[in-house]
């Protein structure tokens, strides 16, 4: 939603109030990644995870507002070429991490009107749809997108007005359902009820009837996520036909189709589901800075520190 530049002085990244038609979705670099790519080889810094020490747009990486890398190729069986294209830091000094809080508190202004603005549309929106959909439900993933989006909604909707909803694929990474356990454990203590959804089919079973799923034949999600919610929420209601309005952690800068989305849709996925993207506009420099200045009940999942750039499926 707002353009941004890098902040010398704390290393992170600056909103400004200038609209952004389109964002380079930056993302914070911690030491695990730039291990597993091997900048060790190349950079002096601590094994620390506490905070980021770069930001990386796609493969390039900026060190307090300077391109200091590329990387190029790469596959499952080959390393990527490390480009290095300035020095970091001069003489191979330490790199110093990013000054979350301080980035926190510089941002403060802007992240808090838009804070403010998405709570009150997410409320709006329930306002006018409550009466004419039997259940709201937040579709959860664990990735930071759906963790935004649920604070938001919790944050607009009294706890006993929705549900959450996790549905368990059966092939998430061991740290997405860490997340999961915390925000489950979390919801339980606010009053919001927390459910997960998962397939009888083992993930085994359909990779040997399907194949494995591509950007056009997505039976991951058809077969263990939007089939076991319907019939949970069925369960749930107790009534076989139903229409719903599920929060989903979308944003238009995620892809080109995604781009294409509406603030609220109906039947994209299935007939009888509203669907309410409240982060549809935001960019991911946003979504970090939400993160970072909730961190006293917001967790980062921890592929995200790993390697961020892996094409990981955290919608």
């Amino acid at each position: 939603m707002y353009s941004y530049t890098y902040d010398n002085e704390t290393g992170g990244i600056l909103l400004n109030s200038s609209p952004q038609a389109f964002s380079k979705e930056p993302r914070p670099v911690y030491s695990k990644e730039l291990d597993i790519y091997g900048f060790g080889a190349y950079w002096n810094y601590d094994e620390n995870d506490d905070a980021p020490y770069m930001w990386a747009e796609a493969n390039n990486y900026y060190y307090r507002g300077k391109l200091v890398a590329q990387i190029k190729g790469g596959s499952f069986f080959t390393k990527p070429e490390i480009i290095i294209i300035n020095e970091p830091e001069p003489d191979n000094k330490p790199l110093k991490p990013v000054d979350v809080n301080m980035m926190v508190l510089k941002n403060k202004v802007i992240m808090e009107n838009l804070t403010a603005t998405t709570i009150k549309d997410v409320f709006n929106t329930y306002a006018k749809f409550e009466g004419k959909v039997d259940v709201f439900h937040v579709s959860f993933s664990g990735g930071k997108d759906s963790v935004v989006t649920l604070d938001i909604v919790q944050r607009a909707l009294p706890h006993n007005k929705f549900v959450v909803i996790f549905g368990d694929t059966g092939m998430e990474l061991p740290e997405t359902h860490r997340i999961v356990d915390e925000t489950m454990a979390n919801c339980k203590k606010d009053g919001i009820e927390f459910y997960i959804a998962k397939s009888h089919f083992l993930p085994s079973e359909s990779w040997r009837k399907f194949g494995p799923p591509t950007s056009t034949i997505r039976w991951c999600c058809s077969v263990h996520k939007t089939t076991p919610q319907l019939l949970l929420l069925k369960d749930i209601l107790g009534k076989n036909n139903f229409t719903e309005m599920a929060f989903v952690g979308v944003r238009a800068d995620e892809s080109v189709r995604r781009s294409e989305y509406s603030y609220i849709s109906y039947g994209t996925k299935h007939r009888g589901q509203y669907s309410c993207n409240p982060i549809l506009y935001w960019n991911s420099a946003e979504v970090y800075l939400y993160i970072y200045s909730n961190r006293d009940r917001l967790q980062l999942n921890e592929v995200y520190k790993s390697n961020s750039s892996l094409k990981i499926s955290l919608a």
